[in-house]
C-alpha cells in the first residue's frame, strides 16, 4: 500500500470519535489544519470521501462508515503489539551488585535489618 500513513488512520479515528475537527485536533494535541491535511491524503488515498463535512461537524460517509471498524481493528493491533513490548514481566531481570568500602555499604546501603543479619 503505497502511500498509507498510520498516523492519517489515528485522525481518522479522532474526527470519528470527536466529530468535529477542532476538537479531534485538541485531543490529539496537533494543529486542526493537519489533521484536515490528514483526512484529505487518506481520502485520495483510498480515492473516497470519508466525511460530509457539515457545520455541526464531520459526519461519516458510507464509506466512512466501512473504513471505521477496520481502522478501530487496526488500532486494537496497534495497541495490543505495544503493550506486549511494555509488559513489565518482559522487563529486565537479575541481580544488581554494588562494590562499596565496608563503612558505606553498612550504614548507607544496607537496610537495617540486612546489617544484623550480617553481624
Amino acid at each position: 500500500m503505497r502511500g498509507f500513513d498510520w498516523d492519517d488512520i489515528q485522525a481518522f479515528l479522532a474526527i470519528s470519535r470527536a466529530g468535529r475537527l477542532t476538537v479531534a485536533a485538541q485531543q490529539m494535541g496537533v494543529d486542526h489544519s493537519t489533521l484536515s491535511r490528514r483526512i484529505a491524503a487518506l481520502e485520495a488515498h483510498f480515492g473516497v470521501k470519508l466525511f460530509d463535512r457539515r457545520s455541526v461537524g464531520f459526519l461519516l460517509t458510507p464509506e466512512g462508515e466501512r473504513v471505521l471498524s477496520d481502522a478501530e481493528a487496526m488500532e486494537s493491533l496497534a495497541m495490543r503489539m505495544r503493550h506486549r513490548l511494555e509488559d513489565v514481566s518482559v522487563g529486565l531481570t537479575g541481580s544488581v551488585r554494588v562494590g562499596t568500602p565496608e563503612g558505606f555499604g553498612t550504614y548507607f546501603l544496607a537496610p537495617s535489618d540486612c546489617r544484623s543479619a550480617s553481624a
